[in-house]
């Protein structure tokens, strides 16, 4: 991968995380854009900004694509296919973070409720928090939600835990990795056998799976095709490629707020719009004269945007009541000066905490997955040394 492609990648995890967590902030921290009777240019352009975060969630179904299922891919000729190697990547990336994440996010869920709840957000929170489960926090912080959701069957079987309604993503993201990992079972097999029984796993799942998780695979799987394009067809100028994806992220902005209920179809044709259009900047961005300003910044704000994902939500929501019941600082402020000083506050805070938290968590991931990869062969081992068979074979010669 060249320094444009990388410097591009690591801008765009950073950006999109940040926008995800700026829209959440937004929606706890400053007035309701639509209760205003007469915003101002100010609101508008907050409102507007703040509703990119579900955009950003897009970019990252084909950033995963294209570094997990894209680099597999095409190094398939080289290293083949390792089914424990690709899961152990996969497991240790996302439950290094994740174990810890709802375990300190239902604390906080609990600390709030237990001693901050005078104003009722944990059980009314649909003004800023939409839960497809129901909006009252107080009744998805139990055991099997909790067991539902390291097995990433939220949205699917469980909610969210408690108040982190973000976690709906990585339960699509889990799915994708499982399912293209039996895709490349399937391919690299030489029986007939293995590869009817793999696809027909692969087809059960896929009707199993809700239709926003299942259909939204295509999104996962651009990002796939694009690193395999990504080595045949040179691109465009990158500033073209990114006024391809400016044009069609406003675009696709300005059509989303003139439809209060969009239906499956309609979010599809739009979230392809900037999966393609995504995509289309990433194959340019090889094409960068000079590597991107800041460059090591960049890296450093893309090295813990999976961790700032992950916990934002219940510490925004605890930070938002805490400073209402101790402080007397409200949520929901009017727009104006003070409303933008408590946000940026609250994004403050995020960002210390999540980076303190990846420190502790995602900064150990390769450690975690080495251990892993060394234990993982003893274990199957050691299965196979106490298997009946085995026994046997050493009872009776």
């Amino acid at each position: 991968m060249n320094s444009g492609t990388s410097d591009f990648l690591n801008a765009s995890r950073w950006i999109a995380a940040f926008f995800v967590v700026l829209g959440h902030v937004y929606h706890i921290s400053i007035a309701n854009y639509y209760q205003v009777a007469h915003p101002n240019l100010f609101l508008r352009g907050v409102n507007f900004l703040g509703e990119f975060g579900y955009m950003a969630v897009i970019v990252f179904f084909v950033i995963s694509g294209f570094l997990v299922g894209g680099r597999i891919i095409i190094n398939f000729k080289k290293k083949s296919f390792s089914v424990t190697d690709y899961f152990v990547h996969r497991f240790s990336r996302i439950y290094t973070v994740l174990i810890p994440a709802l375990i300190i996010g239902l604390i906080l869920d609990c600390l709030g409720i237990v001693f901050f709840n005078t104003s009722g957000i944990y059980n009314h929170p649909e003004y800023f928090y939409t839960n497809p489960f129901g909006n009252d926090i107080t009744k998805h912080l139990g055991f099997i939600t909790f067991v539902g959701n390291v097995l990433q069957l939220q949205t699917i079987v469980v909610s969210s835990l408690g108040s982190n309604g973000p976690l709906w993503s990585l339960a699509n993201e889990w799915w994708y990795y499982v399912l293209f990992g039996c895709c490349m079972i399937a391919y690299r097999s030489g029986r007939l056998l293995t590869r009817i029984i793999v696809g027909s796993l692969v087809v059960a799942m896929l009707a199993a799976l809700p239709l926003k998780i299942s259909l939204w695979f295509v999104m996962w799987g651009i990002g796939v095709a694009i690193a395999v394009l990504d080595r045949y067809w040179r691109g465009w100028p990158f500033l073209v490629g990114a006024a391809i994806l400016v044009t069609c992220l406003v675009a696709v902005r300005w059509i989303s707020a003139r439809l209060w209920d969009i239906e499956m179809a309609p979010q599809f044709a739009m979230d392809l719009a900037v999966a393609l259009s995504y995509s289309t900047a990433l194959v340019c961005a090889k094409n960068l004269k000079q590597p991107l300003k800041f460059g090591s910044l960049h890296g450093r704000l893309a090295s813990f945007s999976y961790t700032v994902y992950l916990v934002h939500f219940p510490a925004v929501v605890f930070l938002a009541v805490f400073m209402r019941e101790v402080l007397g600082i409200g949520f929901l402020r009017p727009p104006g000066v003070a409303a933008v000083i408590y946000a940026a506050g609250l994004l403050a805070i995020l960002y210390g905490y999540a980076w303190i938290f990846a420190a502790l968590t995602e900064a150990h991931t390769n450690v975690i997955r080495s251990r892993l990869s060394k234990a993982i062969p003893v274990l199957i081992d050691w299965t196979r040394f106490l298997s009946p068979q085995k026994f046997f074979e050493r009872t009776y010669p």
